[in-house]
């Protein structure tokens, strides 16, 4: 429009200067769901190594158990009630971000089910985890996510090196260990750091 007037330097660093506030704000993780997800995989992982060894009928009882809370805790993600939050170009590339993970995983399962062996299989998944450690730990920022990515790529490698299935499930609860739950736990006291320091700055 003609009456349309642009905008003065001031301004416009002002406009930006919000927006990457917005965006760090969306990003902030405290690295509660990085435990969660850490400690089901681990648990189930070394269920299935022990299910191996002594020789359990259904040695994949765990990831039975695990797919049936993975579907319910994302049905409950999805149909939750949100808070109103003002959308921004890097929060909606994270939901991408997250749609592709969800999918990628799921194609891999198909995969394991009709073509691929659950050997390659839980290697694949666990390079789709590091690489979405990875931009996860990019967009927040956040050192400790990418060490975990590092480190279940290397678990991936010693995977697809490793022949045997029952010691793959061990190699995957040992790279889970440290690539999801010890980052979550350090992410998690490094958020209520913050949240301590924060309040404690408001209450001055």
């Amino acid at each position: 429009m003609e009456n349309d007037q642009p905008l003065s330097n001031e301004k416009s660093l002002a406009i930006i200067h919000q927006m990457i506030n917005q965006a760090k704000t969306n990003i902030t993780d405290n690295g509660l769901s990085w435990l969660l997800w850490g400690s089901m995989l681990f648990l189930t992982s070394l269920a299935t190594f022990c299910f191996i060894t002594i020789g359990a009928e259904n040695i994949f009882l765990g990831w039975n158990i695990f797919g049936l809370v993975t579907i319910l805790l994302l049905a409950y993600g999805i149909f939750k009630p949100r808070k109103k939050v003002v959308k921004t170009y890097i929060g909606d590339l994270m939901k991408l971000v997250d749609i592709g993970f969800v999918v990628s995983i799921f194609t891999v399962i198909f995969a394991m089910n009709i073509a691929v062996s659950p050997n390659s299989g839980f290697g694949f998944l666990l390079m789709i985890f590091s690489f979405f450690m990875l931009v996860k730990g990019g967009a927040a920022n956040s050192k400790v996510l990418m060490f975990g990515a590092a480190v279940n790529w290397a678990g991936a490698i010693s995977m697809f090196i490793n022949k045997d299935f029952r010691y793959d499930m061990l190699i995957m609860a040992i790279a889970i260990f440290i690539g999801y739950i010890i980052p979550g736990i350090i992410m998690w006291r490094q958020y209520k750091t913050q949240v301590h320091q924060t309040s404690s700055n408001t209450s001055c």
